[in-house]
């Protein structure tokens, strides 16, 4: 919108005041004007049109210009419709109380030509700038919308049925603190038999976070489809080695990623693992009691290139259950400054039952405790269930 091309809405309860406003208009190049006798007509126009600012008076019969400017307040109008008050008042008080009720600027009666070219012509550029900052604004918001719906789309659904001739069950939860974050949570075959399972956290939030995110997470899936995925996941130390020399590799942002790789061999219930600087997992046997898998692997990836990470094990006995979680649950906190601590993720899973997909409550759990709170962090969760109960 140019300065000539606005549409401007005059009102004033005196014709020859309105006119004698609409011809300066017309000589500055205006030629989108309409006029109005009192408020009522003014809101009336204001309903009908889309106008780039309004020039108003306050004494009028009906419906005076606090009046308008109090509506206008009242329902958001005023935060896009400029309003300039040009008044015979000339006190004080009535100034505060225009600004005070959302008016841009006010211009004493009776005007001056060139002051009134200056204070249109401002405030149709301010509104021109606002208009543009709201926009931008939202496209940026619509990309970011987007960037979520393909962020969220990297993760798996949840899995329940036979592999191998055992039951399986795996239940997987992300939820970005913001539109995109930076938790992973994948799993998918790394060879004959064997399920590779994936979370991590990158070190920031945000967009930055969501890209490292992502790289990080075709990685592994690249690995995944190498013609030597199963000797590779073989020894998920390897794996892990790989990924974190590439992405400590020219890592300009400084960011890292704290992660669990586990590879469960199903036939034989041997889960092998590599946490690098992540949360240590949780181990949920048949008679209820929670353990931790404890074991350090490495660093987080992307800080030291060649690092040689180290691979743990632990055989899965039929009906336990395997929980792997992001920092963004156990370091949420309450409005006291209490965290939600990793010892209530472990009575969580202490206390499950045979719910198929219990991730989503905890997270409700989560919030809960948050009281409102915008989200800290974002949470990413995998529950891993070998021959669950009923599976066969």
């Amino acid at each position: 919108m140019t300065d000539q091309n606005a549409s401007i809405l005059v009102v004033d309860d005196v014709a020859e005041n309105r006119d004698l406003l609409m011809r300066r208009l017309k000589r500055l190049g205006f030629s989108h004007i309409d006029e109005a006798a009192n408020g009522i007509e003014a809101l009336a126009a204001i309903d009908q049109k889309p106008y780039d600012l309004v020039l108003l008076d306050i004494m009028m019969p009906e419906l005076d210009g606090f009046g308008v400017l109090d509506r206008l307040r009242a329902d958001g109008r005023i935060n896009d419709l400029p309003v300039i008050v040009v008044s015979a008042l000339n006190e004080i008080e009535p100034v505060v109380r225009c600004i005070e009720l959302g008016a841009d600027d006010f211009i004493f009666k009776p005007f001056n030509p060139t002051l009134l070219r200056a204070r249109v012509l401002a405030t149709l550029e301010k509104k021109g700038l606002r208009d543009r900052t709201r926009d931008e604004l939202k496209r940026k918001h619509a990309e970011l919308i987007e960037a979520r719906t393909l962020q969220l789309a990297l993760v798996p659904p949840a899995f329940a049925g036979l592999v191998g001739g055992r039951g399986l069950a795996i239940d997987v939860l992300l939820e970005p603190a913001k539109e995109v974050g930076g938790d992973l949570v994948d799993y998918f075959p790394a060879g004959e038999g064997k399920m590779a399972l994936v979370i991590g956290d990158v070190s920031d939030k945000g967009a930055g976070a969501a890209l490292m995110m992502a790289r990080t997470h075709s990685m592994f899936r690249s690995l995944g489809t190498r013609p030597d995925a199963a000797e590779l996941f073989a020894d998920p130390a390897r794996a892990v080695g790989l990924v974190n020399d590439a992405l400590a590799r020219g890592n300009a942002s400084c960011m890292f990623v704290t992660l669990l790789l586990a590879v469960l061999d199903i036939a034989t219930g041997t889960l092998a693992y590599v946490r690098a600087g992540h949360v240590p997992p949780y181990l949920r046997a048949v008679d209820g009691s929670v353990s931790r898998l404890t074991a350090a692997g490495g660093p987080a990836l992307g800080v030291v290139e060649d690092f040689v990470f180290r691979a743990a094990s632990v055989t899965l006995a039929p009906g336990e259950r395997l929980l792997v979680v992001t920092d963004g649950l156990t370091e949420a906190h309450d409005h006291a400054g209490e965290l939600y601590g990793e010892e209530r993720v472990g009575d969580f899973l202490a206390a499950l039952g045979a719910e198929k997909a219990p991730l989503p409550r905890l997270a409700a759990g989560v919030r809960a405790f948050e009281a409102g709170l915008p989200a800290f962090d974002d949470m990413a969760a995998l529950l891993l269930t070998l021959d669950p109960p009923g599976a066969a």
